[in-house]
């Protein structure tokens, strides 16, 4: 199933935790159109480049705030890790400093669907900006083997946007391709130096290795990693 096909069962949303200062459920006496992020991923763990990302897309964009969420499938990943209710712990771990930060987990996991999910959630005139990094909006808008790339992006972008920020490489679209008719609709997001390289594979393999993941992950996920002995090449 491509990342433009609907699935035939509609994909839900179940809340981890409500932005304390976000986007008010009401909306109607809003002074201004609410703006959301939905930054989506496996935290497999949450790292501080997820939350890079996150709090650089609130300032550039304007965000009211940015939902982090946890797909229950996974459209590209096999087994992971760290079980599903690790990560949902994690996450909320990670985010509970910032009071714009929502989290949850949809069913399904392409956006489109997780776009159907979240939508019934906000305002109707909320604008929607899907988070992520070159690579994976590469393989999304480029990539992917649609049966009609053309009708797919378009369906996308009709209902959401995208923000892009640099990971390995500064993301073009190539002349011609069915993106490129969208580009006003796709921004980039400048990351903070030092940031690209921190990883959830760089997390994991140093755990593996009983290294220090400090540098790579919130204070209080990698004490909650350290605690479980998550990611371990051999447990005790």
């Amino acid at each position: 199933m491509c990342p433009a096909e609907f699935s035939p069962e509609e994909p839900r949303l179940r809340w981890l935790r409500r932005a304390p200062a976000g986007i008010s459920v009401k909306g109607a006496d809003a002074p201004r159109q609410p703006r959301l992020g939905i930054l989506s991923g496996t935290f497999n763990p949450p790292t501080r480049a997820h939350l890079a990302l996150a709090e650089a897309a609130l300032a550039a964009l304007e965000l009211a705030e940015v939902l982090f969420v946890l797909p229950e499938v996974l459209p590209h990943k096999d087994q992971l890790e760290a079980s599903l209710e690790a990560r949902e712990e994690m996450l909320l771990l990670a985010i509970a400093r910032n009071p714009k930060f929502s989290a949850g987990v949809t069913s399904h996991g392409l956006f489109l669907d997780i776009h159907r999910a979240v939508a019934p959630h906000f305002p109707t005139d909320t604008r929607m900006y899907f988070l992520t990094g070159r690579d994976a909006a590469e393989r999304i808008l480029l990539r992917w083997p649609y049966a009609n790339p053309q009708q797919a992006v378009a369906e996308m972008f009709a209902r959401f946007e995208l923000a892009v920020a640099g990971r390995g490489g500064r993301f073009q679209l190539p002349p011609g391709s069915p993106a490129a008719l969208f580009a006003q609709r796709i921004h980039r997001l400048e990351m903070p130096s030092g940031t690209e390289d921190l990883s959830a594979t760089l997390a994991r393999q140093r755990a593996a290795r009983e290294e220090s993941i400090d540098s790579v992950v919130p204070k209080e996920v990698g004490e909650y990693i350290a605690a479980r002995q998550l990611y371990r090449q051999s447990k005790n």
